[in-house]
């Protein structure tokens, strides 16, 4: 599962995520941008993927009218509630293992999902809760690194420079996370690759 991080300054927010694929032991660096962990959106909206299955990722984007934004332009709470969530659940049900429902539990997917437009973030759990984020959030693979990193951003620094070390300490402390770094925003909306052999 690989770390994603999210943080909002101003009116804008800030992603940054890794491009290590693991598959069964094997891993690798996938520097396609179809492949990029977080995805732009022809709405403007940036979506990140966090799973232990690639191919989780790969089907959630596959259907990127999922995420779409309400009557008003905007995304909220509600929207993802009753337009978003159940979009996604028709789609993981199709694949067997991405979403999984026993007996006596609360269903779940095999996924972690960040919602980003312009100054508002969301993180979609497994048991698909939603946890709005108004300062940073980080999901995945050594993010309680990320997290530590993110609590000492100061206003008045660079984001992307705090991103960029959260993402370099989760690489030191997992092999599922490496560089090169893809950092995006919700203003510019460009990719950019940092660091390793990019």
């Amino acid at each position: 599962m690989s770390i994603i991080i999210a943080y909002k300054k101003g009116d804008t927010i800030y992603m940054g995520t890794d491009t290590r694929v693991n598959i069964r032991g094997y891993k690798q660096n996938d520097l396609s941008e179809c492949n990029y962990k977080i995805q732009k959106q022809e709405n403007g909206m940036l979506v990140g993927v966090s799973s232990d299955l690639s191919m989780v990722r790969q089907t959630i984007f596959a259907y990127s009218d999922i995420f779409t934004l309400d009557k008003s332009n905007d995304l909220t709470k509600r929207h993802i509630v009753k337009e978003i969530i159940p979009k996604l659940i028709d789609v993981l049900k199709t694949r067997k293992g991405f979403y999984i429902k026993e007996e006596d539990d609360e269903p779940r997917m095999q996924a972690k999902i960040v919602l980003a437009y312009k100054d508002k973030m969301f993180l979609i759990l497994p048991e698909f809760s939603i946890i709005r984020s108004e300062e940073f959030l980080t999901t995945g693979d050594c993010s309680n690194f990320g997290l530590s990193t993110m609590y000492g951003v100061k206003q008045d620094s660079d984001v992307n420079e705090k991103i960029l070390k959260a993402l370099e300490i989760a690489s030191n402390n997992s092999f599922l996370v490496g560089p090169p770094y893809l950092l995006v925003d919700t203003k510019e909306q460009k990719y950019n690759l940092v660091g390793g052999n990019n």
